[in-house]
């Protein structure tokens, strides 16, 4: 856990959009965003990119909390608009190898509609 907590403490983006932490560990993790209006679209709606960061970060936390890794793939679904004032993401692995492991991460929203579904691939570092 001490190297995924010094990771996403030093991503400075996640940190710029507001994203929190909430857990890390054992291959999974969830993430939080309050929704505001510097994460609206042209449409005043949340932007995609937005979800997909959130996502993207829960992925990273929940990779680096097996080992140090990174992301070789990703892709989302967007389901519905998020209708919450918070947006929440959840990962956790589905497989893994010593260098490859797959993952799936729900993001919903605080009342409780699934807004998308992620799906990334991560290569892992050798454990030195």
């Amino acid at each position: 856990m001490e190297h995924n907590e010094s990771y996403i403490a030093n991503d400075a983006f996640a940190r710029n959009l507001g994203i929190t932490l909430v857990s890390a560990g054992n291959g999974a993790s969830r993430c939080e965003l309050i929704m505001g209006d510097e994460h609206k679209n042209g449409l005043g709606s949340l932007h995609g990119a937005v979800i997909f960061a959130l996502a993207d970060v829960a992925f990273a936390a929940a990779c680096n909390s097996v080992q140090p890794s990174i992301g070789m793939q990703a892709d989302i679904r967007y389901l519905n608009r998020p209708l919450g004032a918070t947006l929440i993401a959840e990962a956790h692995e589905i497989s893994g190898s010593n260098k490859i492991a797959h993952y799936q991460v729900n993001v919903s929203d605080d009342l409780g509609s699934v807004v998308a579904q992620f799906s990334g691939m991560a290569y892992r570092f050798p454990k030195s």
